[in-house]
């Protein structure tokens, strides 16, 4: 509320035991308000001399709303209204033969001081069928609305928040269970190709094998390691676990007996567990009968 601003101050309707007040009756508190009676502004329920904080200068009615035009605001008074001190406020009137007429309009949820300066007024008793009307303020509404409506969007905001984070657990959880599948598969595929193709085929002692498979391990995998190479004038592109597959394959199994003394040529046997045959290959003497 400001000085010389239209405000709500009033509503035609049904208030119980407190009567019904009709568009009609409105235009009756208009018709009875006179500035001269220095209708004031007030906290609570004054029933005694009481300070005012301001006054009301005029009045209408705009359907069924009353509004009032608030006259001069001690600035304590202002502010605290700004401030949103003021949760709910009142009006009482009184029955006359010519209708209702406002005795004041009162707000609630806040003591103010005493201040120096104030006019005391006289138009607080509440006998002679006054009766008080309380009601929310409208612009108090208007920011618990708000307010309420901020609190849904936080409450909103961090439940999204939280299905993000939960939607990004999962699917990282989803890479990680993907990833060591593809490990477990590829750890697997290279056990059995240096069971088979390496250490079977006399290409590497077996007590190199894990050393092998570790290093296959090792390589890069994924489309952004594979590489190119010049095969006979044409451009191969394949991953470097691939490569090494096709280099070993292509090389030929190790004579782990090239280096072994000549020793007797079969048929013949000088103490020696070995010979050679006329081709110079080993021969088991265990198996020779």
């Amino acid at each position: 509320m400001n000085s010389g601003a239209w405000t709500e101050i009033f509503k035609a309707g049904d208030y119980g035991t407190k009567g019904r007040y009709t568009p009609a009756d409105l235009d009756a508190i208009v018709a009875n308000f006179n500035a001269e009676d220095q209708v004031p502004i007030v906290v609570g329920h004054p029933r005694t001399d009481s300070p005012a904080w301001g006054w009301i200068a005029a009045v209408k009615r705009d359907g069924d709303v009353l509004l009032g035009k608030p006259g001069d605001l001690h600035a304590d008074f202002a502010k605290a209204l700004a401030e949103k001190k003021f949760k709910n406020r009142s009006v009482r009137l009184a029955q006359t033969p010519s209708g209702p007429k406002l005795l004041h309009l009162g707000y609630l949820g806040a003591v103010l001081p005493q201040v120096e300066g104030l006019k005391q007024v006289a138009q607080f008793a509440g006998d002679g069928g006054c009766v008080d009307h309380e009601f929310a303020l409208q612009e108090d509404e208007q920011r618990a609305t708000e307010e309420d409506t901020d609190m849904d969007k936080d409450a909103r905001i961090k439940q999204l928040e939280a299905d993000l984070a939960a939607e990004q657990a999962a699917r990282k959880a989803e890479q990680e269970a993907a990833a060591q599948t593809r490990a477990t598969a590829r750890a697997n595929d290279f056990s059995r190709f240096v069971a088979e193709e390496m250490v079977a085929a006399g290409k590497i002692a077996p007590e190199r094998a894990k050393e092998v498979v570790a290093f296959m391990e090792s390589l890069p995998d994924g489309a952004q390691a594979d590489f190119s190479y010049e095969d006979n004038g044409a451009t191969r592109t394949t991953t470097p676990a691939d490569w090494f597959k096709g280099f070993v394959r292509g090389l030929p199994a190790a004579d782990f007996t090239r280096d072994l003394p000549a020793g007797p040529q079969q048929g013949q046997h000088s103490g020696q567990d070995f010979v050679r045959d006329d081709k110079g290959q080993l021969v088991d003497l265990a198996r020779h009968v």
